[in-house]
């Protein structure tokens, strides 16, 4: 995606009126949401429900049919992720991401490899990966005896987890998306890659994090968003509502339901 100069007073993500078709299947229904800095948004919905395919309008993969996409005020005019990466959106998705057969520091610059020449001939600089990949894994909480060089298939799933934060964080990406980011994670390891997804919010960051457990997220989102069906049915700050009632609100189709009042018997 390119983008014109930035607004720092508008919203660093602004969707507006967004559709998107596959053909004969509405995927994404006149939804408009807006996300800022240093927030921290549990996008969830049952499969089907159209998060997934609204973070990849964001992260470049798919182009709208109609609608607009604001980016720190600007719209948003080619969607690509390579230019989504440039403008400082990460997507972190539980199950892809690393290549196994390559070292944890080749992965940290995946896409992005730094080179430096020598008489004009580029060369891998090897040392600016292992360095960099070093620090990420004293910070973010790998195992004391793990090298730069070893290979990402001896990682745990939170050590993935961990290396994908990471490498956000080291290319000061603004956004990050976690797509189910706790899939098949130990209790441990979840509680881990939770505590990382509220250090990027703090740090200033807008983390939007997607999920099936709305009691998981309701713990650390500022705001929750519900999809039903490819439609925007709920936007609300944490406090507004608790997990439960969100909880119905996914039960039922996107419908509120009041649960306040009791029905006389007849």
């Amino acid at each position: 995606m390119s983008v014109t100069p930035m607004n720092k007073n508008a919203p660093l993500i602004e969707v507006r009126n967004l559709d998107l078709h596959f053909g004969a299947f509405h995927a994404l229904k006149n939804v408009s949401v807006s996300f800022d800095s240093g927030q921290l948004i549990g996008l969830v919905g049952d499969n089907g429900a159209g998060k997934t395919t609204l973070i990849k309008v964001l992260s470049g993969i798919h182009k709208p049919n109609s609608g607009e996409v604001y980016f720190a005020g600007k719209r948003v005019k080619e969607f690509h992720p390579k230019l989504a990466i440039k403008f400082g959106i990460e997507t972190i998705q539980q199950s892809v991401g690393l290549c196994d057969n390559l070292s944890i520091a080749r992965n940290f610059y995946l896409g992005r490899e730094p080179v430096k020449r020598w008489f004009g001939i580029p060369f891998l600089d090897f040392k600016k990966m292992r360095d960099a990949s070093t620090k990420v894994i004293r910070t973010f909480g790998l195992r004391e005896n793990v090298s730069a060089d070893d290979q990402v298939e001896m990682l745990s799933g939170g050590e993935r987890q961990s290396i994908k934060i990471g490498r956000a964080v080291e290319f000061k990406n603004r956004v990050v998306i976690m797509d189910e980011p706790t899939n098949h994670l130990s209790v441990r390891e979840r509680e881990h890659v939770n505590e990382l997804a509220q250090q990027l919010r703090d740090q200033g960051l807008l983390v939007i994090y997607i999920t099936h457990d709305i009691h998981q997220v309701h713990k650390l989102a500022d705001r929750i968003v519900i999809m039903e069906n490819g439609e925007k049915v709920t936007d609300v700050a944490k406090d507004e509502m608790t997990a439960d009632e969100l909880e119905e609100v996914i039960r039922c189709g996107g419908r509120v339901v009041d649960t306040s009042k009791e029905v006389e018997p007849s």
